[in-house]
């Protein structure tokens, strides 16, 4: 940021000999292994930015080979064998007309044989008239020191001086807010990120919010964004040259997995969940766990580099140009750049498109001890990216981090436990050291404060970190470094104290329809105004108003309020925070008769997307019945992966657990809002039972485990009704009901009836002989022929 001087840039001039020296990025990391990584070229790739009259609709892959049909650029393709073209800026269109971006269209990625010398074909593509700019892709070191996996406390969160636990009182991050972790990629099994991964709506096929939801993936561009498939962000990854075995290194897909661990680091120190009793917290993380309505920030997962087969992590300079123009079109607001960067032409248009949309962008100053700033330090293009620099517990400068009047700020980058991620894809904790530790902690302030006030600009949001940072200078430990570690080191009280704040209560979030909700303003600097939105359409301007919700679904409720605070109103908007329910379990009444085999179906109407059922009944038994076993065969839960008894199995009590699928799986098949059978429960009713007794089938004995279940929102007991076994007092084919055998008798009741106008058999079932429909002639057929022909007896 230029707060305090003026940074250099290349002139156009220098820019094409400066990529041939080794970037000075001031980004090298000493690895356990004792080698210092630095940046480098990657072989068999150029990036190249045609001239405006380029007709680009005119390429053409296939059989190893690229032609533009340009009789003089395609020879010089053929020459080294270029097998690949793609862009670099995938769903770009044309350049408007006085926008002063660049145009995204033109900028495309070459891949030929690694053997090739990359300056000779640069130097060939720069000689055609077609071609506007050739260059070399770099890999640029991750700024880290890795350590060993640890469950150490998280001292940079607990911390009195950076303050974030006070800064949760007004906010602790808001689901609107979306930060771009550019980096190796995301773990986003991790149980302590999962429920802040950002998800595409546009791609979401069946809406269930579900991080890397496989059912998702069809292999259409969906949101028509450019992108097929990307679900939770993208893996843009096209390769850092020789990665370690283990890594995805050449082809981008839908996967932004991550194997070397540095970007699930970053993103659980800004948006690890919060308060959910597993492992740490996140700077923006959120409350409740992931509960609906206190969801934290947004993790957009995006993948640009992997781990070398030196060990250490690199990014590859083009794919971070894609992955943060990517970020800035898909609605991002922050983003995190914990990487070395050059000045390369992909990467200069990136950041014009970050300026113009309003991005903050947090980037690591290095790991080196030296006053030298990298490429995205100087603020290209006047776009201000902060620059972060590493302080101790005791706010003096870490040992390893760079330092200089270019910094911004300073934050926490020593012994950071956050969540990581191992070369299996395993989910794990783990201590890192770096500037690349620090940076995020800015990102996740910089989230606090959108999630607050989301209608400040990216320079307003900058500045007040830079403005509240808490003063490092005043003892002797920095006395080498006066305005070298920017202004200070970050504070998220103070951040947040001076913003405008609107916050509220109710006495209840869930509950059946009609559900009345009384609200509650909680604002704390005595607002006067109020204008509240119930995500019904309808509003309010009372202060604490009550809203009556009809009809089942999950609701938005916002509330904005003027505030003192000259940066604007106050606003707090809680996504999915009324739940209104009208589901019910309601198992049948049915009628066996003894002897035989009853089936008694369990019914359900559900408004919500199920996941997991949890389903009890106990047995008012003095009958004789035998519980014989449960199906889902035919019915609504057919698919369910998992079927199991849930502990509550005796001579009385039944508990069964039915679950969509297996997590492990990367499915989400959830049930969805309909009303039908979930269930067939078995019963076997002994000869000796009495015709006319009636057993209860309930659930509210049953250990206190009345059905429930998961849904997309939480969890949710149904309304219940109890069913009933009722033992048939005479079997099918017995009309007269007198309770002995099938005899003459019979057939003359159901003659009579039929063709005399007699009365009709009671219970009715008994007269329908062969158990379809109505009773008509082909039940006398029937019951001839079994009397008198030998033929089948009446069904159950």
């Amino acid at each position: 940021m230029t707060n305090r001087w003026t940074k250099v840039l290349f002139g156009p001039l220098l820019l094409t000999a400066a990529l041939w020296a080794m970037p000075t990025d001031g980004h090298s990391v000493i690895s356990q292994s004792g080698n210092t990584p630095k940046p480098y070229i990657i072989e068999g790739k150029v990036t190249v930015v045609f001239e405006e009259g380029v007709d680009l609709s005119r390429l053409n892959k296939g059989f190893g080979r690229v032609s533009f049909a340009l009789g003089s650029l395609d020879p010089i393709l053929d020459q080294f064998s270029v097998t690949e073209a793609h862009e670099i800026f995938p769903g770009s269109k044309p350049r408007e007309i006085n926008s002063g971006l660049p145009d995204y269209t033109r900028f495309y990625e070459l891949s030929f044989p690694e053997e090739t010398p990359v300056r000779e074909v640069v130097d060939a593509l720069l000689q055609n008239p077609n071609v506007r700019t050739a260059e070399p892709v770099w890999a640029m070191p991750l700024a880290v020191t890795p350590d060993d996996p640890q469950f150490n406390s998280q001292w940079h969160m607990t911390s009195l001086n950076v303050n974030v636990r006070a800064a949760w009182d007004r906010e602790a991050g808001s689901d609107s807010i979306i930060v771009a972790d550019v980096d190796s990629g995301v773990n986003y099994n991790h149980s302590d990120l999962r429920d802040n991964i950002w998800v595409n709506p546009g791609e979401d096929i069946d809406g269930d919010g579900v991080p890397y939801d496989i059912d998702d993936l069809n292999g259409i561009d969906d949101d028509g964004n450019g992108t097929v498939d990307d679900l939770i962000g993208y893996d843009f990854l096209t390769g850092i040259g020789s990665a370690a075995a283990y890594e995805d290194n050449h082809t981008p897909d839908p996967d932004p997995q991550d194997r070397n661990g540095h970007g699930t680091h970053v993103g659980g120190i800004m948006a690890e969940v919060t308060n959910n009793g597993v492992n740490g917290s996140g700077m923006a993380g959120g409350w409740l766990g992931g509960n609906r309505a206190y969801r934290g920030v947004r993790i957009m997962c995006l993948r640009v580099g992997a781990t070398g087969s030196d060990g250490n992590g690199y990014v590859n300079s083009n794919n971070c140009g894609t992955a943060l123009q990517y970020a800035a079109r898909n609605g991002a607001k922050i983003a995190n750049a914990s990487w070395g960067s050059s000045g390369t032409t992909t990467m200069n248009a990136a950041m014009q498109l970050c300026d113009s949309a309003g991005m903050t962008v947090t980037h690591a100053a290095g790991n080196d001890n030296i006053d030298q700033p990298d490429y995205m330090d100087y603020d290209p293009f006047g776009f201000e990216v902060l620059s972060v620099a590493s302080v101790e517990s005791n706010d003096c400068k870490t040992g390893f981090s760079n330092f200089g009047y270019w910094v911004d700020i300073s934050g926490y980058g020593s012994a950071i436990l956050s969540t990581a991620s191992n070369s299996n894809a395993a989910p794990i904790m783990a201590t890192y050291w770096g500037t690349s530790m620090a940076s995020p902690h800015v990102a996740g302030l910089a989230a606090l404060i959108r999630s607050q006030m989301p209608s400040l600009t990216k320079y307003q949001v900058d500045s007040i970190i830079i403005n509240t940072a808490h003063d490092v200078y005043a003892g002797s430990c920095n006395s080498s470094y006066i305005a070298k570690l920017g202004s200070g080191r970050i504070d998220a009280e103070a951040a947040m104290a001076g913003l405008a704040c609107a916050l509220f209560t109710s006495d209840v979030d869930q509950g059946e329809a009609p559900l009345t909700v009384n609200f509650s303003d909680q604002s704390p600097y005595s607002p006067t105004s109020w204008d509240w939105s119930f995500g019904t359409g309808d509003i309010s301007s009372d202060q604490n108003p009550t809203y009556v919700y009809n009809d089942p679904g999950v609701y938005d409720v916002s509330l904005i309020v003027d505030d003192t605070s000259s940066l604007g109103p106050g606003e707090e908007h809680l996504t999915n925070y009324i739940w209104v329910t009208a589901d019910t379990v309601d198992i049948a009444d049915v009628v066996a008769p003894a002897g035989f085999q009853a089936v008694l179906p369990v019914y359900m109407h559900n408004t919500a997307q199920i996941k997991e059922i949890q389903f009890s009944f106990y047995m008012e038994n003095t009958l004789g019945v035998t519980f014989d076993s449960i199906s889902t065969e035919g019915l609504r839960t057919a698919y369910f992966e998992s079927i199991t008894n849930n502990s509550l199995v005796t001579n009385k009590k039944y508990g069964f657990l039915l679950k969509t699928d297996d997590p492990a799986s990367g499915g989400s098949n959830y049930l969805q809002p309909d009303t039908g059978a979930i269930l067939n429960i078995f019963f076997n009713v002994p000869p000796s039972a009495t015709g006319g007794e009636v057993m209860a089938v309930d659930s509210i004995t049953a250990s206190g485990k009345r059905p429930r279940y998961e849904a997309l929102w939480g969890e949710l007991v149904p309304v219940f009704s109890a069913g009933s076994i009722e033992i048939q007092g005479c079997i099918r084919g017995d009309v007269d009901c007198s309770g002995g055998d099938i005899n003459i008798a019979d057939l003359v009741y159901l003659v009579d009836f039929m063709f005399n106008a007699g009365p009709a058999p009671d219970p009715y079932f008994v007269g329908n002989i062969d158990g379809l429909l109505l009773i008509d002639i082909a039940d006398l057929v029937y019951m001839v022929d079994f009397m008198f022909n030998s033929g089948p007896p009446p069904p159950p």
